[in-house]
């Protein structure tokens, strides 16, 4: 076969192998929504015919006799028809997986849950990612259903208690006034101070309400500076003491390491005043609440000691969601400072997060409890100082 003629055999054969190539696209086109196995099986017999129409072009332009003809003919023919019954064999497979995902994506839809892999028995690589990236979804959008249920639960229990907590007062300075109104008071500046002291009481619950909202939305403004965390609990003791002395709890501020952070001080101020806040109304008359400033290079913390009845167990992260109460073990002492509603720890995570902290709770060793605001360290003092009540 001389140059000419073998030139002439590859431009036919790869004439033939694009006319069945395109007429194989076009198939492929008008049959969109047909199962795998059909674009497989399309795909395989493309191939089979621009091969089997390559041999009978070489066979023509080598000037076999036509019984060679035939027979190259036959063997093609044949052969072609063991490669599309293969790939049909292998294209069920494949269609089956296929099936799989389709499945599993239906129960993603459905709520069902969806199967891994390795639950499926799935066997091609490619469908196993795909199919053990939908149960990784479905696990993550469980949790997320799960929380926004648990969230919307809470927040239903908060409104609850937040009526509750509004009608208490209000109903009590209606009272109040009608019985000044009505001029059968028998001491009406009594009940003038009671009446302020009532109101004053809304408007701390009103701020709570107002703080939590703008924690939850991200829209706590900080105005950062650099401040001495030991200064800083000082003065929040120094605010509540004279509550903590009419109490008969004795408040003290160990200053064990200070630290020079860059906070708002009085975002954070409100935090460790509402953990003070939260110790001194569960720690009993004649007991003590113990405020530890302390600093590493990474972390400056303020760790808040109480004497109460310490945390139930299991009881340790609701008590950070807004509302939340717990059961009677760490029912309200007398001491009143917030409004009362159990946002005060809520608005204290929320404020340690917002400066890159957190604040957690643990029940101490020797009875009572710890809650310690954690917030990273600009810089640290080694002078240590004693406060007490």
């Amino acid at each position: 076969m001389n140059g000419e003629t073998l030139l002439l055999v590859v431009a036919s054969s790869a004439a033939i192998a694009s006319v069945v190539g395109l007429a194989a696209w076009i198939l492929l086109r008008l049959v969109t929504r047909a199962p795998i196995l059909v674009h497989l099986v399309t795909v395989a017999a493309a191939a089979v015919s621009a091969v089997v129409g390559g041999i009978l072009v070489a066979s023509n332009a080598m000037y076999l006799s036509e019984t060679d003809v035939q027979l190259a003919l036959a063997i093609a023919l044949s052969s072609g028809a063991v490669a599309i019954l293969v790939a049909v064999l292998l294209g069920g497979r494949v269609a089956r997986a296929a099936g799989v995902l389709r499945s599993a994506a239906a129960d993603l839809g459905a709520g069902v849950p969806v199967r891994t892999a390795a639950e499926t028995g799935l066997a091609i690589g490619e469908f196993r990612t795909v199919l053990d990236e939908l149960a990784a979804s479905d696990a993550r959008l469980r949790a997320a259903r799960t929380e926004i249920e648990r969230q919307e639960k809470a927040r239903q229990d908060l409104v609850v208690r937040i009526t509750h907590d509004l009608r208490v007062p209000l109903a009590g300075i209606r009272a109040q006034a009608e019985a000044l109104q009505d001029g059968v008071a028998p001491d009406p500046d009594r009940f003038l101070t009671r009446i302020v002291g009532q109101v004053d009481r809304v408007d701390r619950l009103v701020d709570d309400l107002f703080a939590v909202s703008r924690l939850d939305a991200g829209a706590l403004a900080l105005r950062l500076e650099p401040t001495s965390l030991g200064d800083l609990a000082s003065d929040v003791a120094a605010d509540v003491r004279a509550v903590a002395d009419a109490a008969g709890v004795t408040l003290t501020v160990d200053i064990l390491r200070d630290a020079v952070v860059h906070v708002d001080p009085l975002q954070l101020g409100r935090a460790i005043a509402n953990l003070v806040a939260n110790a001194l109304q569960h720690t009993p008359s004649g007991g003590g609440v113990r405020v530890v400033v302390e600093a590493g290079r990474a972390q400056a913390r303020v760790a808040v000691h109480d004497e109460g009845p310490g945390i139930p167990d299991g009881d340790a992260e609701q008590l950070f969601a807004a509302g939340w109460r717990g059961t009677a073990a760490r029912s309200p002492h007398a001491v009143d400072i917030t409004a009362g509603a159990g946002l005060g720890l809520a608005i204290a995570r929320g404020i340690a997060r917002a400066h890159g902290g957190d604040v957690s709770a643990v029940n101490a060793p020797g009875g009572g409890a710890v809650f310690t605001l954690a917030i990273p360290s600009t810089g640290a003092s080694p002078t240590p100082s004693v406060e007490n009540a």
